[in-house]
């Protein structure tokens, strides 16, 4: 079944928003955090359009959301995010440092319409870092103190669709529940790809998401969902070492730092049965006193980016391409000089109809100056990489029990 098909089975949101009506609405605000402070708002943005249509509506909304894992440095409260919310919403909003105790009850019980709650990082529960089946979370004792206070369960969060935990897969159980505007936005784009069966659609797969990105190329290339793919970043080592053996050890040993080389022999299983439709890289850029390109055979230092002659290659397959899926760098875009091979491929990407998943790539096409020329702009990381690899999502099953379960 196609995800258009799918999202048709699930009740949108409209179905949910009702005045006088409390709404637990799971949203995906997990920004990037740099000492302290939220350096990119892309998600918060995005879910302001979901919690506004909530508040327009008169319903009672109580946000869950997480930032960061235990033990993480962007692990933090959520009262960072408020004054982010409250902007893009031109209206206040209320922030709780709890999620499941007496204070966090008594406050959704006192809401008023068109009010909207923000809970306390649903992460510090640690039940909430378990993933179980749907069933088996629905008795949570998040669920448990939460679902009695509300009428409807909202889940938007693309971003944490594969996750199959709680706050995701556990209150469509117990409650009537909606698809959110950001998350049916996500599927019905990613859906319009799919339809057109591979037909000159390009994948450009970078960054460091190895399993998933290996299993993503696979699927989509044996389902026909895409005509070529052109790989960069630490994905494109893995598959570069497949094409050409080792080298060098410079090739070797960053992918061995990261962890990878069990992956060089299904990059290279890979090659031999798609061969014709993979493009590797040929050349790289490494630090020399700035930016060097050196071709693969003569590479002594740690790659960081692709290099002018791969980036020339890989523009022309763009060229040849109806539609461009963009998922992760091609190098070190924190450093200028090595962004080029990736702000290149999304400039030439931005005449096509594009589409653009992961939070690096994301930032990358804002330095390129494309994000509003994309088609679609996912809020999914490795999400994105999942669903367009075919996985099926947790959160999209329990949706569609849901809406088995319950007549909206």
């Amino acid at each position: 079944m196609l995800l258009n098909e799918i999202i048709d089975l699930i009740p949108n949101i409209n179905k949910c928003l009702k005045k006088g009506k409390t709404l637990i609405i799971r949203i995906d605000i997990n920004s990037p955090i740099v000492n302290g402070k939220i350096i990119d708002d892309f998600r918060i943005r995005a879910h302001s359009y979901t919690l506004r249509l909530a508040s327009d509506a008169g319903a009672r909304a109580v946000v869950l959301a997480h930032q960061g894992r235990p033990g993480q440095d962007d692990f933090t409260s959520l009262e960072i995010h408020k004054p982010y919310i409250e902007k893009y919403l031109e209206r206040p909003i209320k922030f709780v440092d709890d999620i499941i105790g007496p204070e966090a009850r008594r406050q959704i019980k006192e809401l008023k319409d068109g009010e909207i709650l923000l809970l306390e990082n649903v992460r510090i529960l640690s039940e909430e870092v378990i993933e179980k089946v749907p069933e088996a979370q629905a008795e949570t004792l998040l669920v448990r103190k939460l679902a009695p206070l509300a009428d409807y369960y909202v889940f938007d969060g693309f971003a944490v669709a594969h996750r199959s935990q709680p706050s995701v897969v556990g209150f469509p159980i117990v409650l009537p529940s909606c698809a959110g505007p950001v998350f049916e936005r996500e599927l019905r784009a990613l859906g319009a790809v799919f339809e057109k069966r591979g037909r000159g659609v390009t994948l450009i797969a970078g960054g460091a998401k190895m399993p998933d990105t290996l299993k993503a190329v696979e699927q989509l290339l044996k389902n026909g969902f895409v005509e070529k793919v052109a790989v960069g970043g630490l994905v494109g080592f893995v598959f570069a070492l497949g094409k050409y053996g080792v080298l060098n050890s410079a090739l070797k040993q960053e992918v061995e730092k990261g962890g990878f080389l069990p992956y060089i022999e299904r990059a290279r299983q890979l090659l031999a049965k798609y061969g014709a439709q993979i493009y590797t890289p040929v050349d790289f850029a490494v630090n020399q006193n700035g930016r060097l390109d050196v071709d693969i055979y003569s590479l002594a230092q740690p790659p960081l980016d692709i290099g002018r002659s791969t980036t020339i290659a890989f523009k022309e397959v763009i060229e040849q391409s109806e539609i461009v899926i963009f998922s992760g760098p091609m190098g070190y875009i924190e450093d200028e000089r090595f962004a080029t091979g990736t702000i290149e491929l999304l400039k030439a990407a931005s005449n096509r109809r594009l589409i653009l998943g992961g939070g690096h790539t994301i930032m990358a096409a804002e330095k390129a100056g494309v994000l509003d020329k994309a088609y679609h702009v996912s809020t999914g990381g490795r999400a994105f990489i999942q669903t367009i690899g075919g996985e099926e999502m947790p959160a999209v099953k329990a949706l569609l029990t849901s809406a088995k379960k319950f007549s909206l």
